[in-house]
């Protein structure tokens, strides 16, 4: 797929959103198909029947893909946590009901893989959690929290990151655009702009954009073949990323 059509199938779905010692994640956990594609079809509405998404029902088991793309993004230096990391992505996404897919999609738009990645709101790491709401989350959902250096750690960043957009999805009743903004821009500035009849649009363009573009790898692809659909949702994402950054 050219990268003009790909950016092209992009737009087109995400418009219809707007109006060593570790054991295998295979082996550790077999994410549900039936509550992955759930939640793609949670995201894309009606636009579901006819997306690329749709492809991915043929893979039964996503968690192999999913590693290798941990292994395809994270900086080198980060090498022997990719199979951790994409363990945790996927027992949260399992545990939470969503597609890990999406997940990685976060990820990607938050940081772009990097760990250290800091933002100028006090956002730290993978999913760019402040460390007042890395506190809160702990709190709130049990999950374990160390203090601002742990959210360095990918594992410990991952597993608050998607503790709170679970929260947020539950809050919102699961409206995706609305709980995927409140993500990037807090639940009560999402609630005023509803308020005043609108509805966000940038930052859950920029997340769905990469969604689609991930699972455009399973459109022409053997989904055997993980190392090659692996390259090619790399290119994908890559070319939506330039095709975002071109338009800013």
């Amino acid at each position: 797929m050219g990268t003009q059509k790909l950016v092209s199938n992009v737009l087109a779905i995400t418009a219809v959103l707007v109006t060593g010692g570790i054991p295998s994640v295979a082996d550790a956990s077999k994410v549900s198909n039936q509550t992955r594609i759930a939640h793609a079809k949670e995201l894309l509405g009606g636009g579901y029947k006819h997306s690329v998404v749709r492809k991915g029902e043929s893979v039964a088991d996503i968690t192999e893909f999913v590693e290798a793309m941990t292994s395809e993004w994270l900086p080198s230096k980060y090498s022997k946590r990719s199979r951790s990391l994409a363990n945790a992505i996927v027992r949260e996404s399992d545990k939470h009901g969503f597609d890990p897919i999406f997940i990685l999609a976060v990820i990607q738009n938050e940081s772009r893989f990097n760990p250290e990645m800091r933002g100028t709101h006090t956002e730290i790491g993978l999913m760019q959690i402040k460390p007042t709401t890395a506190k809160w989350i702990g709190k709130k959902m049990h999950v374990k929290y160390k203090g601002e250096k742990s959210l360095f750690d990918p594992v410990q960043n991952v597993r608050l990151g998607i503790s709170f957009m679970a929260l947020l999805r539950d809050q919102f009743d699961s409206h995706s655009p609305l709980y995927i903004s409140a993500y990037n821009m807090g639940a009560r500035r999402v609630r005023e702009i509803v308020a005043d009849d609108g509805m966000p649009k940038e930052y859950v363009q920029a997340v769905m954009k990469r969604y689609v573009a991930i699972y455009a790898a399973f459109a022409h692809g053997n989904t055997h073949d993980i190392d090659a659909l692996s390259e090619k949702a790399a290119e994908n994402v890559l070319a939506v990323t330039r095709a975002i950054a071109s338009n800013d």
